[in-house]
């Protein structure tokens, strides 16, 4: 039996993913397609018995909904059923004549204006005033302290997964055929401290095989990101993989999913998420636990599918069975693949990821062999700009900084364009919001003090605590401002090497970077504001693709590279390219310049002026 019967259009599937979680966390059970269709059943059947079943329907308003025949068809059903009608509105749209002859004057919410989490909380609390219950407060598992502070830090996931994805996508991608699917397959509950497993299919859905596979996963509530390499998955066929994993903490995480692949000349990398729970192992030899708490996959969340439910372990064994850590390590679900749809992050041809490469031998030109300037931050602004091109800022410190404040931050997060409701948004952001930092050859990120806090993947920042920053993630200010956060390695071999380095006029020396590589901070619900900043330790490409640190769309996929080498910002052009002219001197494949203010950078049709900052 179901409370809640979800009605979305499958365009809205964010939405719908993101308000399930949150009313399942709050125990109201609820229907979704086509996650709660059942095998061999008629997909119209199990819609109309499921309407008779429940007692409120959910309708997630949109264009898309006013003009889905599916769903003026589940809101004529609930009419005829007596069910509570809640529209949760999340555009702006008067209701065709149709919707509005069976919707009347329903219960409604408005969800117009971020952050969707505010509306969702608002709703389930209408909801459970329709169902006359109070709200829950759930039994959880006794924790040791450590992973108490942990877990209590933590915040509802759905949301942050259901924005990121909306920003992520682009109508162009949501389009493409995608052509392979992951499966996931949960075999064992988590438990801090103790290692585990999770069973991977990858089918290839096209007719073409996929090349130089690889799957990794990553979540910052496992000790070490976990990869497998596959040679090739034929044509309609799959491969299985089972990866070891060992949770670090207990609490609600985010389990990404990248999968990375060649087909004939083009390479690929997609990506997707499941939000996981990791138990806190009992402190007592002997504990009663709350079997109804105790679950690997949470449900269907944002970027899960609805193929994914809650894989709940009451289910299956009786209570008071499981009283011991021993008892609950051994425990072992039935074999149940859910698919984790995937987003296209980044499509490149091998021809540009070859040309990404480092050269064998690089060499300074001899008209820049006095150019020599040393910094920590470079500005490139530019000049006369050809379509929508940003200025650049490398930051080649040990401390990276993010806020609203010009004068203190790195990286400027102002809500834009500019408007009234922007502005208002951008000044509940600190001046001075988080610091990324380097401790011990490690990355981390802690509040900067912030009035209204920060979290990265869903769990809160410090000012007193680092968080590691060993994977890409969402971190978000304010409960509003979100932004990718994605490390890249160095894309050398070992260290720089220039043929004629020493005759270039040596101003500093500088020992092996303690970090290599760069870190991307890239807003996921606003546009990007006067320059994009990159931290830079070691080197950085730049193009249109994604899959480079710096992506300028006006650029071929890989155009360039920035170095940052004793204590001087250079510049390498890299083969097949668009030119790359430095003070009207023409870079060639194998040449690196160094940059010093007033200098005139060239990338395609864009001149950039050159400052370096110390």
């Amino acid at each position: 039996m179901h409370d809640v019967f979800i009605s979305h259009s499958k365009n809205d599937k964010p939405v719908a993913d993101a308000l399930c979680v949150a009313l399942e966390k709050a125990h109201i059970r609820c229907w979704i397609a086509p996650r709660d269709v059942q095998p061999g059943r008629s997909f119209a059947g199990e819609i109309t018995r499921a309407l008779q079943n429940c007692k409120v329907l959910v309708l997630i308003f949109s264009a898309n909904a006013n003009s889905s025949d599916q769903v003026l068809r589940e809101v004529q059903l609930a009419v005829s059923n007596h069910l509570h009608i809640v529209q949760f509105r999340i555009e702006e749209v008067v209701p065709s004549d149709d919707f509005a002859y069976f919707l009347g004057t329903p219960h409604w919410l408005d969800a117009l204006t971020p952050p969707l989490e505010r509306h969702i909380q608002t709703l389930i609390a209408s909801i459970q005033a329709l169902l006359g219950v109070a709200p829950e407060v759930p039994t959880v598992t006794e924790a040791p302290e450590a992973d108490t502070k942990a877990a209590a830090g933590s915040t509802d996931l759905a949301p942050l997964l259901a924005e990121h994805v909306r920003a992520l996508t682009t109508p162009s991608e949501q389009d493409r055929e995608i052509p392979l699917q992951l499966w996931l397959s949960f075999p064992h509950a988590f438990v801090a401290g103790y290692g585990s497993v999770v069973e991977a299919k990858i089918e290839n859905k096209s007719a073409t095989p996929l090349q130089q596979v690889e799957l990794m996963l990553e979540s910052n509530g496992l000790v070490d990101n976990v990869h497998t390499p596959c040679r090739q998955v034929g044509q309609g066929n799959s491969v299985y993989f089972c990866l070891e994993v060992t949770p670090l903490k207990a609490g609600h995480f985010v389990l990404r999913c990248n999968v990375k692949g060649a087909q004939e000349d083009q390479n690929y990398a997609f990506r997707g998420a499941v939000p996981i729970t990791i138990n806190a192992a009992p402190e007592n030899a002997s504990i009663a636990l709350n079997l109804a708490d105790i679950q690997c996959v949470r449900g269907a969340g944002e970027n899960t599918g609805q193929d994914f439910g809650a894989v709940k372990i009451s289910n299956l064994l009786p209570a008071g069975s499981v009283r011991t850590l021993n008892d609950l390590l051994n425990v072992t679900f039935p074999q149940s693949f859910g698919r984790v749809p995937l987003e296209l992050d980044y499509e490149v041809s091998r021809r540009d990821v070859a040309r990404s490469r480092p050269a064998v031998s690089l060499s300074i030109p001899k008209k820049f062999l006095t150019s020599t300037q040393i910094g920590t931050k470079l500005k490139l602004e530019p000049i006369d700009p050809v379509g929508h091109v940003p200025a650049l800022h490398l930051v080649a410190r040990d401390e990276f900084k993010l806020g609203r404040s010009r004068e203190e931050a790195d990286f400027l997060t102002w809500f834009w364009p500019r408007s009234v409701e922007n502005d208002d948004r951008t000044r509940r952001l600190s001046k001075l919001h988080v610091i990324a930092g380097q401790r011990g050859g490690k990355l981390i990120l802690r509040d900067a003090g912030s009035a209204n806090r920060a979290t990265f993947e869903g769990h809160s920042l410090f000012e007193t605590q680092n968080d590691p920053i060993d994977q890409r993630g969402t971190l978000v200010l304010s409960h509003e401002y979100q932004l990718d956060v994605t490390p890249f390695d160095s894309t050398l071999e070992g260290q720089l090497r220039i043929a004629n380095e020493r005759l270039w006029v040596d101003s500093a020396a500088q020992g092996p970077a303690a970090r290599r590589g760069c870190v991307r901070f890239m807003p996921l619900n606003s546009e990007i504001a006067l320059y994009t900043a990159l931290w830079l330790f070691t080197d950085a490409t730049c193009g249109a693709s994604k899959m480079n640190p710096l992506v300028i769309p006006e650029l071929p996929e890989v155009e360039a590279r920035f170095h940052y080498y004793r204590q001087n910002f250079w510049i390498e052009d890299l083969a097949g390219g668009s030119a790359v002219i430095l003070d009207e001197h023409k870079l060639v494949p194998g040449e690196i310049a160094p940059l010093v203010s007033g200098a005139r950078l060239r990338l395609g049709h864009t001149v950039f002026r050159v400052t370096v900052e110390s």
